[in-house]
């Protein structure tokens, strides 16, 4: 792990001058923002559209901060999670076809630091943007509804966090082992739909990582959760997935 430190600090300072510090905390942001406002104002919406329609009445219920919530979620598991794919595609193929990592490589770091470098500088990205986007969700939801539990909400984002972990260790493995980040970027949304085929099937949520998915949505509505296994095999694969992404790395040619 020669030159992990300093390539770090690197990949972090970069990360704060570049566009990368705006998409995935920007959409984390705007989707805690407006959240709330779009459950707020469904209901009212949908009567209006029916009203147009003679002999059709519509009767639902009053929006509540739990519906809030659920839209976040939706939008964290559907539009967040493809864009950390699409983002994550040229994390280390960019680098492979622009030369950048021939230059970098030829200082005192090896390509197993660079490669864990790229995982832990997207995770504490991934980390900040969701406590701003929790937090955002939290607030407005709080001004608009009354009866806001913080504690569903913040084990949601937990659960979320973790999976959305997995997906950046997936792109960092798939963007070390393709040149292309087209084909990184194919390989990334085949597995993030793969696990959201899977996570609907009842013994893959209960034993495997997939069912951090499903975990989410039963926090938000207080069912007791069962952890044990997807947490576990959270790890595993992260750990795995890493251990992967290194081999993979060390034996491409740049």
């Amino acid at each position: 792990m020669t030159g992990f430190a300093a390539f770090l600090s690197k990949e972090l300072t970069e990360i704060r001058r570049t566009w990368r510090l705006w998409v995935i905390p920007g959409m984390l942001v705007f989707f805690g923002v407006t959240s709330p406002i779009i459950a707020a104002i469904t209901p009212a919406l949908v009567k209006s559209m029916a009203a147009s329609q003679p002999g059709v009445r519509v009767q639902l219920p009053p929006p509540t901060a739990l519906d809030a919530f659920a839209q976040f979620t939706k939008n964290l598991d559907q539009f967040v999670l493809i864009a950390i794919v699409i983002a994550g595609a040229g994390v280390i193929s960019s680098e492979r076809s622009s030369g950048t990592a021939i230059l970098v490589l030829t200082k005192p770091l090896s390509r197993g630091a660079f490669v864990v470098t790229k995982l832990v500088s997207q995770v504490v990205l991934l980390v900040t943007a969701t406590a701003l986007g929790t937090a955002a969700c939290l607030g407005v939801t709080s001004i608009i509804f009354t009866g806001v539990t913080v504690a569903p909400v913040l084990t949601m984002a937990a659960l979320w966090l973790l999976s959305a972990s997995i997906v950046v260790v997936a792109m960092t493995l798939f963007s070390a082992a393709f040149t292309s980040r087209g084909a990184a970027a194919g390989a990334g949304l085949g597995f993030y739909f793969f696990m959201l085929l899977l996570s609907s099937w009842a013994p893959a949520a209960r034993y495997t990582f997939v069912g951090l998915m499903p975990a989410m949505r039963d926090a938000l509505m207080g069912h007791t959760l069962s952890l044990g296994w997807p947490v576990t095999t959270a790890i595993a694969a992260i750990g795995i997935g890493t251990v992967g992404a290194v081999a993979i790395f060390d034996r491409q040619e740049l």
